[in-house]
């Protein structure tokens, strides 16, 4: 199949996994329509296997991947993070939980290559699959490959029903608190004030998108060595991580940066499409082999995260049902976090006051534990438990 072709055959499918995620209110994420469709393709024939190569997706979504990483680096909100380090504590002691469950007890289930491949995959999003589909490949095993993709696919309806109950049941309680509804029934709006000019910050005469990308590709080029004067020890992804925060608190970088390339939708379609490269050599038999592994990971990941959430939040004074819904963000990450909250709130709340006290109190919970669990802690475990394998 020609270059062209392909690719515009991928960019179809791409469009198509969005308005399936439009259309059921992100029920039905983007990815999980990109993988039933890939996989319906390949497994008919109706897609040639070469697919994802003919359209040269592989060599440029690697080069470009380390980019949309140091660009997720410049979303960390540092104040917001200390305004909510009891949701921090939580959410990290959580993740942690459910990663050593999986790995520790999950080992005799399903071996100790699936148990570390899930485990990172559990505890966040595409960033940490795509360090362990990479890995996994270069290593040959591609069954913890498959095992990986399914996992990523399907995990956001392992979380998203826990969340959704935990968060109900937490705003009942909440709205027959008169004293927390007036405190949250008014949004407060705290000005962020004059941002101080950063060290290394450009005049305004930089600000174009050709120059955005430069600065991205330079701090990728700056964690790429970096990883390498650390003989591998630290991985590529999480210094790009660690390098977009670093120069975005120096004013290198700006705050979201892809968006203002003008070419964030064509990044993130190749490297989402990199994602499921391995699909393509996927059968049916080795999926169904993968259920037992899958039924393990989900059961362990939760167990881990209700029972650390119990304690933290008995620990931190937080409600159970609260704390099991921030840990287990990790599931599903943004723009779920945010969607649950704004349902909850419409659905619990008897006025407008109630809703909006619920939603100002549930919804920067939610995000601060999406983001501390997806952007940064699971990248971080994907990182060191690819030494393991």
């Amino acid at each position: 199949m020609t270059g062209i072709v392909a690719l515009t055959i991928l960019f179809c499918i791409y469009a198509a996994g969005e308005l399936i995620a439009q259309k059921t209110k992100a029920v039905f994420s983007t990815v999980l329509g990109i993988a039933i469709i890939l996989l319906a393709g390949f497994w008919s024939g109706v897609l040639p296997q070469t697919l994802i190569e003919d359209a040269q997706v592989s060599g440029f979504g690697n080069l470009i991947a380390g980019i949309l990483v140091v660009s997720l680096g410049t979303t960390i909100d540092f104040p917001e993070i200390k305004r909510q380090w009891k949701v921090v504590v939580i959410s990290l002691c959580c993740v942690i939980g459910s990663v050593a469950a999986i790995i520790l007890l999950g080992k005799p289930i399903m071996g100790l290559d699936m148990a570390v491949a899930g485990a990172p995959i559990f505890a966040g999003g595409s960033a940490a699959t795509l360090i362990m589909t990479t890995t996994l490949k270069e290593k040959g095993l591609e069954l913890a490959g498959t095992f990986c993709i399914v996992l990523y696919v399907t995990q956001k309806f392992i979380g998203v029903p826990i969340a959704s109950l935990f968060l109900r049941r937490t705003a009942l309680r909440f709205r027959e608190e008169p004293k927390l509804v007036a405190q949250y029934c008014e949004q407060t709006e705290q000005s962020a004030g004059q941002r101080k000019r950063g060290l290394l910050e450009l005049p305004p005469l930089f600000a174009r998108p050709s120059v955005y990308l430069a600065k991205l590709g330079i701090v990728a080029v700056i964690a790429n060595y970096t990883a390498k004067l650390t003989n591998g020890a630290i991985h590529y992804f999480v210094l790009c991580l660690v390098m977009g925060a670093l120069f975005f608190a120096l004013g290198f970088l700006e705050k979201g940066i892809l968006a203002k390339t003008q070419s964030s939708g064509l990044i993130t379609f190749f490297v989402t499409i990199l994602i499921f490269s391995n699909l393509a050599t996927t059968t049916p038999g080795q999926v169904a082999s993968v259920l037992v592994p899958l039924l393990a990971a989900a059961l362990l990941g939760v167990a881990g995260t209700a029972v650390v959430g119990f304690v933290t939040g008995k620990l931190l004074n937080i409600p159970f049902g609260l704390a099991m819904s921030l840990g287990i963000s990790c599931t599903f990450g943004f723009p779920t976090t945010m969607l649950i909250p704004q349902e909850v709130s419409e659905a619990i709340g008897r006025d407008e006051r109630e809703k909006a006290a619920i939603l100002n109190y549930l919804l920067p919970k939610m995000l601060t534990a999406g983001f501390v669990t997806v952007t940064i802690v699971s990248v971080l475990i994907a990182g060191f438990v690819v030494n393991m394998l």
